[in-house]
């Protein structure tokens, strides 16, 4: 008979060993051969994230051997570190005795600029604001009016980059009013541009296939439209197309299985940035009040574009692994190496998207899976019998 410690041992790893055995990924994507050593780019495309957790917690990569390698995730959102951004000075940072923050920023060169970079401390909330432009800080002309800041932050740092576009100007200065309205003003720290035009035209989102939806005006003087996506894509951007008023303001609620968010739908804003939900299904509702319903057109959605950045090596066959509800966000040394990774690298297609065949996939469980639970809490049982039985025998000897 072994002793009481090894049968701990024993027990305990074939408890670890059923555990791990249960887990296992559904959905494989194959990817185009790679030819030549070094980082590439897989695109995450709508149909990709429908397999995918909206933390991508569940996105592995292997090779032909099933080893893991490193990745990270990348997005199209502006950054600073680029080599294409130029700080733009900022000469006037102050709340006026409206509430409004005025931001005065020096186009010094007086380049073409049709957008402008914004530094701001972590802050979910939205904003509506105007830019207007001057050659002499005198006189004022509008550029745009009803520019919205978007509603976002990150959880890698306390800050993050808002993008305001608006038709190109050459204007030597850049006013840009933001109406805070009772609120407190944003922290914004410092101001920049792209100097590269394609950069600046390029559009961080990437459109989902188009969900169906329905709308029903309900007595209780709110609308509820009922949005069914065909597949659990990621989304980020709701846009509504209506029909109705050309002055309108009301609240609206997004339901998600989350929770709720309660944003205002307004003439001159219609769209929503949410946190990123994957729901099939999900119910917009709009505060009526005393107004007439207002008629929804179209529902579109948006995710964040993103990409996976990884290397490979030449020669040989990888592909991705998606689909485990059990799956924990990987933690990889190249997420501290990002800054070396070139600007421009080769992109990756994806082939083919599949289903993962268990039984090749998978090692074989050492038990049905039916009888995984019953045997785990057996086990445990008996573990505790022989850790009880190990005390006693610790304090016979002390005795």
């Amino acid at each position: 008979m072994m002793p009481p410690k090894t049968n701990c041992v024993v027990c305990l790893s074939f408890i670890l060993c059923a555990a791990v055995h249960g887990q296992h990924f559904s959905i494989k994507g194959k990817l185009e051969p790679v030819n030549k050593t070094g980082f590439y780019t897989i695109n995450i495309t709508p149909e990709l994230s429908a397999h995918m957790a909206t933390d991508f917690r569940d996105l592995r990569i292997a090779d032909e051997d099933e080893k893991v390698i490193q990745y990270i995730l990348a997005t199209d959102q502006p950054s600073f570190i680029n080599y294409n951004y130029s700080q733009l000075p900022i000469l006037k940072n102050e709340v006026a005795d409206s509430g409004r923050s005025v931001l005065i920023i020096e186009n010094t060169a007086q380049r073409n600029i049709s957008s402008i970079a914004l530094l701001i401390r972590n802050a979910a909330v939205t904003r509506n604001s105007t830019i207007s432009g001057s050659d002499d800080m005198d006189r004022w002309f509008t550029i745009a009016e009803d520019i919205y800041f978007e509603k976002k932050f990150t959880d890698k740092t306390d800050k993050y980059v808002q993008t305001i576009r608006f038709p190109v100007s050459s204007y030597k200065y850049l006013k840009i009013t933001i109406a805070n309205g009772r609120n407190n003003p944003l922290n914004i720290m410092e101001a920049g541009m792209y100097v590269d035009d394609k950069n600046n035209s390029s559009y961080p989102y990437t459109r989902n296939p188009s969900p169906s939806f329905l709308q029903t005006d309900s007595s209780d003087h709110n609308s509820y439209i009922k949005v069914t996506q065909p597949a659990p894509f990621h989304i980020d951007k709701v846009t509504l197309e209506i029909k109705g008023p050309k002055f309108f303001k009301r609240d609206v609620d997004i339901l998600t299985r989350k929770g709720g968010s309660t944003l205002q739908l307004s003439s001159g804003s219609i769209f929503f940035y949410m946190p990123t939900f994957n729901d099939r299904t999900w119910t917009i509702r709009i505060h009526n009040g005393d107004n007439p319903p207002l008629v929804i057109d179209s529902v579109l959605t948006e995710q964040e574009s993103r990409k996976i950045i990884a290397w490979f090596e030449a020669g040989k066959n990888y592909h991705l692994l998606m689909g485990d509800s059990a799956a924990t966000p990987p933690v990889y040394d190249l997420q501290q190496f990002k800054d070396s990774i070139p600007v421009s690298i080769p992109q990756l297609k994806i082939l083919a998207v599949e289903k993962v065949d268990q039984n090749a996939a998978q090692p074989k469980q050492l038990i049905p899976s039916e009888w995984m639970w019953p045997a785990i809490v057996i086990m445990l049982a008996v573990l505790a019998f022989f850790t009880l039985r190990l005390t006693k025998e610790v304090q016979r000897k002390k005795n």
